[in-house]
C-alpha cells in the first residue's frame, strides 16, 4: 500500500534519527529518482545546480518557481520515495511568499526541504532572527497543511569562509533547532574533527556534503552524521563520462564507447 504523503514526511523524518548513515542521491528529473528508487535508497533528493542546469539556468534561484514544481511534480510522481527540495534561499523575500511557496511544493509533493541562511542579492547572511522566522513559518504552514515537512536547515559560514564559521554554525544551528529545524546543513565543513566538534555541540541530527577529505562513509557514520548529500557531483559524474565518450567519437575512437557495460534496455523501461 502507498504511503500517505504525512507518513512519507514522518518516514524521512525517521531515517535521521536511526543511527545509520541517510546517503541521499541528488537527482535532477523523474529518470533519475526512479533509477535511486531501483537501486535501493530510502529517499532521493534535488540538488539546486543540477535541477537548474538540466533546464537551461544558471544556479542561484534563476529558473522559475513554477517549473521547479514542475520538476518536483514529476519525481514525486513517479516514485513512492520520500522527496526533500532544494529551495536554496527560498524564492522568497517575504514570509508571505516563502509561506505560499512551501504550500505549493508541499501541494507537489515534496516532504523535506533545503534552505540556506545566506542572502540572495548580497554578499553575507541573513540575521539569526530573521531566519528563525522564516523557518518557523516552514514548520507552521507544513503543519497547518498537515504534512510535516522536514527541514534541513543550511548554513553557510563555511562556505563563505566566515572567520568564526565553527562557533557562529553551531550557535546557529541550536537557534535553528529551536525554529523547527530537524536537520542542520553546516555546507563545504570538510574535516572530521571540525564534524567530531559540531555534532558534539548541536544535540541534532547533522547533514554533510561527501568532499575528498571526508569521503569514508563508514567513519562518518561511526561519529554520528545523519545524512550525506552528494550535491550536484552526480551529474558532473554523468556529464563528464559523456564528455569523454563525445571526444573521443569525433576522433574516430570507440574505446571507450565499448569499454562498460550498458545497462539493459529492460531496466530503461523501468525507469519510464
Amino acid at each position: 500500500m502507498q504511503e500517505t504523503q504525512p507518513g512519507k514526511a514522518a518516514s524521512f523524518r525517521q531515517l535521521h534519527l536511526n543511527k545509520t548513515l541517510l546517503i541521499l542521491p541528488n537527482i535532477w528529473d523523474a529518470m533519475g529518482a526512479r533509477m535511486m528508487e531501483l537501486t535501493g535508497y530510502p529517499a532521493v533528493a534535488t540538488a539546486s545546480v543540477s535541477v537548474a542546469i538540466s533546464n537551461g539556468y544558471v544556479d542561484g534561484e534563476k529558473i522559475p518557481f513554477q517549473q521547479l514544481l514542475e520538476v518536483v511534480k514529476k519525481i514525486s510522481s513517479r516514485v513512492v520515495l520520500p522527496l526533500t527540495v532544494d529551495i536554496e534561499k527560498g524564492y522568497a523575500s517575504t514570509i508571505s511568499q516563502l509561506q505560499e511557496n512551501i504550500r505549493q511544493l508541499l501541494e507537489n509533493g515534496a516532504v523535506g526541504i533545503n534552505i540556506e541562511d545566506s542572502l540572495s542579492d548580497q554578499p553575507g547572511f541573513r540575521s539569526l532572527e530573521d531566519q528563525c522566522r522564516r523557518i518557523e513559518a516552514v514548520r507552521e504552514t507544513s503543519l497547518q497543511y498537515g504534512v510535516p515537512i522536514v527541514i534541513n536547515a543550511r548554513t553557510d559560514l563555511f562556505l563563505l569562509k566566515h572567520p568564526d564559521a565553527m562557533n557562529e554554525s553551531i550557535r546557529r544551528a541550536k537557534a535553528y533547532k529551536l525554529a523547527g529545524a530537524d536537520c542542520v546543513y553546516p555546507i563545504l565543513i570538510n574535516n572530521y574533527q571540525d564534524i567530531d566538534q559540531f555534532i558534539s555541540q548541536v544535540e541534532m541530527p547533522v547533514n554533510v556534503n561527501l568532499l575528498k577529505p571526508i569521503s569514508d562513509l563508514r567513519r562518518l557514520e561511526q561519529m554520528g552524521v545523519a545524512r550525506v548529500s552528494v550535491g550536484p557531483q552526480l551529474l558532473n559524474h554523468l556529464l563528464a563520462t559523456m564528455k569523454g565518450l563525445a571526444e573521443e567519437l569525433i576522433q574516430y575512437d570507440t574505446t571507450g564507447f565499448f569499454s562498460r557495460p550498458l545497462l539493459s534496455r529492460e531496466f530503461m523501461d523501468r525507469l519510464v
